[in-house]
């Protein structure tokens, strides 16, 4: 019995020892498990890091790249700043010489203000003077006393007592005194030109070479019939050019006249003014154009100046406005009243002129050159035309004279009745080109 307790004590402690064993081999295979993940996760953690350092690696030859990059662009700078520097100098030193220069402007303005005062001043005595010498000699009619007759301290008169020049002169004095008195109007008004007039007068001029001076004159229906375009418009554009015009290349050309556009150039190669810009003509001119001139010097007399560039400038002045001729200046206010429909009287327009409130409209013209072989071309197709018509009437006289009188003076009644036509017409072109001038302004 004791055996068998024995042996049951012993089995009892083996199978304990075996429970104990089996549970350390539960809690040993927990611990292996924990193992195992401990080193999958450090493993999955060192593929992380590797991972990681081949991004760094990658990140960090970028930067380095990056590094290289930026130091090839500093010292790509370097010049640049260089340069920087420098410019920045050249500007210090520009706005210094711009501010002396401003100061030598204003000392030059100063001065000019001066010279005007001296000049106005000067003006103002030759004028006094040139009255003073008019009067001396055009109204004074009896002879001076000799110096023997008298005294040291008499004052000589102007005398007005009778002539010593015969009975016409004694009957014309008044109107010698008129005369002198429009003779003093004119000296003083060439005392008194505008400092544009006095520019264009003084500036220097292209003189053509020509024997007669560019004097020979042409009409505006021969103008036409030579290089084409209207024969009555300011300003001709050629839309079907005559071979005159094909050859120097003329596409068009400006007819302007004296007697309604006083600064007009009055010789070839000579700078001006004319007066157009009325209404929609405000927006001619406003970029330089190039036309040939031709200027009206008579009432069917064009003149070839040159080839010119018009370019819109400062309307007149009050002071230049009133140099102009009074009838120059009322038929001005007529074109104004015109083409601008202003409801006032001309008179009404002219003081509003003198006012200021109306300004001229200036266009400057400028010689470029001249084309002597077209003023010569046109001077022979005229002098041609003329000793045609000359033969032609002689021809037709010579007809005339074998037929009957009745017929001969019925012959002569047409021709002359043609004369009498195309005078007409030169006259109504010549009125409806000054009329079209007018409108253009």
């Amino acid at each position: 019995m004791e055996h068998d307790k024995a042996g049951e004590g012993y089995l009892t402690q083996t199978l304990e020892q075996l429970l104990g064993a089996k549970k350390e081999v539960a809690v040993l295979r927990e611990r292996l498990t924990d193992l195992e993940h401990a080193a999958n996760e450090r493993d999955r953690l060192n593929a992380l890091k590797q991972e990681e350092n081949v991004q760094l690696r990658v990140k960090n030859a970028k930067l380095e790249d990056n590094i290289m990059q930026l130091q090839n662009l500093n010292a790509a700078l370097q010049p640049a700043a260089k340069n920087r520097d420098t410019l920045r100098g050249l500007l210090e030193v520009s706005m210094a010489d711009a501010t002396t220069q401003q100061q030598k402007v204003v000392t030059l303005e100063k001065q000019l203000h001066e010279l005007t005062a001296d000049k106005q001043t000067l003006t103002r005595e030759l004028q006094a003077a040139a009255q003073i010498v008019r009067i001396d000699v055009g109204v004074n009619t009896n002879p001076l006393p000799s110096p023997c007759s008298a005294p040291n301290d008499t004052i000589l008169p102007i005398a007005r007592g009778p002539s010593t020049a015969g009975p016409s002169r004694a009957r014309n004095l008044k109107e010698e005194e008129e005369e002198g008195e429009e003779d003093i109007v004119t000296v003083h008004h060439s005392y008194q030109l505008p400092p544009r007039k006095q520019a264009i007068e003084n500036a220097p001029q292209l003189i053509p070479d020509l024997p007669d001076g560019g004097t020979v004159c042409f009409s505006r229906p021969f103008i036409t019939s030579q290089l084409g375009g209207g024969s009555q418009a300011l300003i001709a554009n050629i839309a079907a050019p005559q071979p005159l015009a094909i050859r120097f290349g003329i596409t068009s050309y400006l007819c302007p006249n004296l007697w309604e556009n006083p600064w007009c150039p009055t010789s070839p190669g000579m700078a001006g003014y004319m007066f157009v810009g009325l209404g929609d003509e405000i927006q001619k001119f406003v970029e330089p154009e190039v036309h040939e001139l031709f200027v009206g010097v008579a009432r069917t007399n064009y003149r070839l100046m040159g080839r010119y560039q018009a370019h819109r400038v400062e309307p007149l002045t009050v002071e230049e406005w009133l140099t102009l001729p009074e009838k120059a200046r009322y038929k001005y206010c007529e074109t104004t009243q015109r083409k601008t429909k202003d409801s006032r009287s001309v008179e009404g327009i002219s003081a509003a002129y003198e006012r200021g409130e109306l300004r001229v409209p200036c266009v400057k013209l400028t010689c470029l050159d001249f084309k002597e072989d077209l003023y010569k071309k046109l001077k022979a197709r005229k002098t041609g035309q003329n000793n045609t018509s000359s033969v032609s009437s002689r021809r037709s006289f010579k007809q005339e004279l074998p037929l009957p009188v009745t017929r001969s003076s019925q012959k002569r009644r047409r021709i002359g009745g043609i004369i009498d036509v195309d005078e007409f017409s030169m006259d109504t072109d010549s009125d409806s080109s000054s009329s079209e001038y007018m409108d253009t302004r």
